[in-house]
């Protein structure tokens, strides 16, 4: 089976949610109204990443739609809390959707697999858990999203993404991880003689054999990105995206969510 054989089946698991069709009908809708506009098919999967907002407002309608009836028909009985959950797991589900069209139009030129939904990846399992002393306890990162290369291991990065509708969520869990790392990983000389040092009082251990590059993407929905109090949150990713154009945002420390296909490109080049 090849990597295109593997994010095939991935597009066929994401088509097979009912609350996800609606999404994907929106995406199809903007990239032809794009290619009608001018764009070439491969720019206009490119571009679209940085409407990936847009696409899920223009779904909302037709999800609540799905929503409604099933509360009718008795499938569901709590459509607020189907509201919540079906947000969020359509943004992370539309990042990995939108990444894989681009490997399919050649965008994307590595042999990568995107997995979305794997809360216990056994690639995190391994090279994204931090013990901490002799107890039980090992702190792995929120995962939403993942990318590896195809049939690699030894060297090739993991790309790790935490994938959040809004600021408003909590990615506290996911930046704790990444201090930890940094710290685990840290080769300051003064290490061994300091028992002070945060390394040793929390004994940390983790396996940096293989790195985790992890990235936040938002589709920022309340438009929080401007405020000046969240820039800290963007100080604990390797990279941080948002899917809007950049006439829509001002801040110099997240990037439009396009910038990831060259980043790809670079990473596993």
């Amino acid at each position: 089976m090849s990597y295109i054989e593997e994010n095939l089946k991935v597009i066929r698991k994401l088509e097979s949610y009912v609350y996800f069709r609606p999404t994907i009908s929106a995406y199809n809708q903007k990239l032809n109204m794009m290619i009608r506009n001018g764009l070439t098919e491969e720019e206009a999967t490119r571009r679209i990443l940085d409407y990936l907002k847009d696409i899920l407002r223009n779904s909302q309608q037709m999800v609540e739609n799905i929503i409604q009836e099933r509360i009718t028909t008795g499938i569901i009985r709590d459509a607020s809390q189907a509201r919540k959950s079906v947000a969020g797991d359509n943004f992370q589900r539309l990042v990995a959707y939108a990444i894989i069209r681009n490997i399919l139009v050649g965008n994307i030129a590595r042999e990568i697999v995107v997995n979305v939904g794997y809360r216990n990846h056994p690639l995190l399992d391994r090279y994204a858990s931090i013990s901490v002393g002799d107890s039980e306890d090992r702190q792995k990162p929120d995962s939403d999203v993942l990318i590896y290369q195809y049939q690699v291991e030894a060297v090739s990065p993991i790309i790790n993404f935490s994938c959040k509708t809004s600021l408003r969520e909590r990615a506290g869990q996911t930046y704790k991880w990444k201090l930890l790392v940094d710290l685990a990983t840290c080769n300051c000389p003064y290490i061994s003689r300091s028992e002070n040092c945060p390394k040793n009082i929390y004994s940390l251990q983790y396996d940096n054999s293989r790195r985790v590059i992890m990235n936040f993407v938002t589709a920022d929905l309340y438009n929080e990105v401007n405020q000046p109090q969240i820039n800290g949150i963007f100080n604990f990713f390797d990279n941080a995206y948002i899917t809007k154009p950049n006439d829509e945002f001002n801040n110099n420390n997240i990037r439009c969510f396009s910038n990831i296909i060259n980043d790809l490109n670079e990473i596993y080049g």
